[in-house]
């Protein structure tokens, strides 16, 4: 076909459509989108039901909870949590592996040299024996260099370029959920930790007023005016107390060492930068937005998305691994004894193509082809499962975000009314209408209702960050990685 154009034209005519043959190379596009559009017809339920409204989520999520102490850990545990940077790390590996496999598909150039003492034996110059003389010995200086390029004709290395593209993808959604899980980590802990510090003045107190009405009721029966049985209740609930405020301590010391070493510090130390004694505030409603973009926020959405689209280009991969190769050498240099390398004579190169092709594998490619669907059905249904999580895991979170609420609100209803009673029989009780142990079991009950409301305080906040990582609120500014 080409024989009438002229040689460099022809040479120059094949060498475009061998380039042109990398436009062959498979780049399969994610499924998020559409996945995202098909959600998009189904409103959330658990958010109807909330009143909460679709939008945009604030990445910085933690400021609805008002509290600098915990803003501040926050941005300590991202720059200094090893866990986190390990991932960082990794992730950025990735990316320059994937750099590394993009530039497998451009031309490689390669220098040696060499120097020898040659003697060669008797019968290789003389494999007749036909008397031939056997040549003397040769000192050689040999410097080559070559340069090669595997052309890209049915885009193998595109596509494997675009799957370790992916590859990096999938480490960097593993960054996401880390960091995502991280922040959620250091909120929890910390609200556990000033919860149980709260806790331990309240125990404290209540402690102390059960010890006195024990006291008072002991007195009172060896008066003969209550009976042996109030006494022995009252000496088991201060028992009970001092055994929940071990407890309570024993849980404000791991909260702290697990926040220490969150934030990348020693656990051995209290917590840097947290002195105030307080819970953060509980968001209210319109602090949560329902993402428009919720599956492709998630990381493990994300993560699924990029294992699919790697199974993809290995099946593309597995089935074009039978199709010819076609490569460009080119290799130059100059061999000669020492003193002479030089001379013209000593110059020596090769020039051309090569060309390879497996036509014969005993089935090894049908094989490894249906050994790629496989595992590209593997990654369809894992990310089919990782779809329907997310929505699982959203719907559970607000809905136990609203019951958190619920429980707040009759939890701070209560706390009011035992506060009432108890400053009602302590009235009472300093009028002389009724007596002292009662006002002090009133009081005991008050701090119980209290504690009660700080549990529940406490649990909302966590639903709340339950919320956040449901949603996939965290998401790396543009162009960074973390």
């Amino acid at each position: 076909m080409f024989t009438s154009l002229p040689t460099p034209t022809r040479h120059a005519v094949l060498l475009a459509l061998a380039l042109l043959g990398g436009c062959a190379a498979v780049t399969p596009p994610s499924h998020i989108p559409a996945s995202q559009q098909q959600l998009a017809a189904n409103p959330s339920p658990a958010a109807q039901a909330a009143g909460i409204e679709r939008g945009q989520l604030a990445t910085d999520w933690w400021q609805a909870l008002a509290d600098p102490q915990l803003t501040a850990l926050l941005q300590q545990a991202m720059q200094h949590n090893h866990q986190r940077q390990a991932v960082l790390a990794t992730v950025r590996a990735a990316r320059h592996a994937a750099d590394a496999t993009r530039r497998e598909a451009l031309p490689q150039g390669s220098l040696g040299a060499q120097a020898q003492r040659q003697q060669l034996a008797n019968i290789e110059v003389d494999p007749y024996r036909q008397g031939q003389p056997r040549p003397p010995m040769q000192q050689l200086g040999i410097v080559q260099q070559s340069l090669s390029w595997e052309l890209d004709l049915f885009g193998r290395a595109g596509t494997a370029a675009a799957m370790a593209e992916r590859q990096a993808d999938l480490q960097a959604a593993d960054l996401r959920a880390a960091t995502l899980l991280l922040q959620a980590d250091v909120v929890r802990q910390y609200t556990r930790w000033q919860q149980a510090r709260l806790n331990r003045a309240l125990l404290l107190d209540e402690l102390d007023t059960l010890q006195q009405r024990h006291a008072q009721l002991q007195h009172r029966q060896q008066a003969g005016l209550a009976d042996l049985r109030d006494v022995l209740a009252a000496a088991s609930a201060s028992q009970q107390t001092q055994a929940e405020l071990a407890a309570n301590d024993t849980a404000a010391a791991a909260a702290a060492a697990a926040l220490a070493v969150l934030c990348g510090d020693n656990p051995l130390t209290t917590p840097q930068g947290a002195r105030a004694l307080r819970l953060p505030a509980v968001p209210a409603d319109t602090a949560i937005v329902y993402p428009d973009d919720l599956l492709a926020r998630r990381p493990d959405v994300a993560r699924a998305d990029a294992q699919l689209r790697v199974s993809l280009g290995e099946a593309v991969l597995a089935d074009r691994a039978h199709l010819p190769r076609l490569s460009l050498n080119l290799s130059a240099g100059v061999m000669a004894p020492f003193g002479q390398l030089g001379n013209a004579d000593a110059l020596r190169y090769a020039l051309g193509p090569a060309f390879s092709w497996d036509w014969l594998d005993a089935g090894r490619r049908a094989a490894r082809r249906a050994g790629a669907d496989q595992q590209r059905q593997a990654a369809w249904h894992q990310y089919e499962q990782a779809v329907l999580t997310a929505l699982q895991e959203g719907e559970s979170s607000l809905r136990q975000w609203q019951a958190s609420r619920t429980r707040l609100t009759s939890a701070e209803a209560a706390a009011a009314l035992a506060t009432r009673a108890a400053r009602y029989s302590l009235t009472r009780s300093r009028s002389g209408l009724e007596p002292q142990n009662l006002a002090l079991a009133q009081h005991a009950a008050a701090l119980q209702a209290q504690r009660s409301e700080l549990a529940a305080r406490a649990a909302a906040i966590e639903a709340y960050v339950e919320v956040q990582l449901a949603l996939g609120a965290w998401q790396a500014a543009p162009g960074s990685e973390g």
